[in-house]
């Protein structure tokens, strides 16, 4: 008679322990926060997923592009919050050159709630490099969210009349 109530007893158990493994694959695979960095010059996207960042090598030294001296960068930032709780941090870009902070391009507190997405926009323009005395070069933006620090370096070139790119130096201060 015992032995009749407890029968299945062995198929639930697997059926726990198989839904449990499950539980763990999501929370550990979806759940936290996760960033996508998306810049966009002329016609062209580059993106950056969450996983790109991974890699101990990436994170210290960036992803990096060359772009046409004079051309629009535009950055689209979005954070993800795949978290029960809401998630504050201040979001902080800035342009780097040879270990210095020399122009900043963002800077705000953000709130997502729960379970949500934010998207951050800015836009490195020529104008804010000449007027902040620099040229043609290599610069990293670097994107402070709280913990994460993101790093892009991009090499701004001219074209010469041949239209290969031709590295020049930075305008001297």
């Amino acid at each position: 008679m015992v032995a009749k109530q407890y029968r299945n007893i062995y198929l639930y158990l697997a059926l726990i322990c198989f839904v449990g493994i499950l539980a763990i694959f999501v929370a550990d695979g979806y759940l936290g926060i996760y960033d996508t960095l998306s810049l966009r010059i002329q016609e062209r996207e580059h993106r950056i997923g969450a996983d790109y960042w991974r890699d101990d090598w990436v994170n210290d030294h960036g992803y990096s592009m060359g772009v046409a001296w004079g051309e629009q960068v535009h950055f689209e930032y979005k954070i993800d919050n795949n978290r029960f709780s809401s998630y504050l941090t201040n979001v902080d870009v800035s342009v780097w050159k040879s270990g210095e902070e020399i122009l900043d391009l963002y800077d705000e507190d953000i709130s997502i709630d729960a379970f949500d997405e934010i998207i951050v926009n800015w836009t490195l323009e020529l104008e804010q490099l000449e007027d902040a005395n620099l040229g043609i070069g290599e610069y990293t933006i670097r994107i402070e969210n709280g913990d994460i620090v993101r790093k892009v370096v991009i090499g701004f070139h001219s074209n010469d009349n041949d239209g290969y790119p031709k590295i020049m130096p930075p305008l001297s201060r």
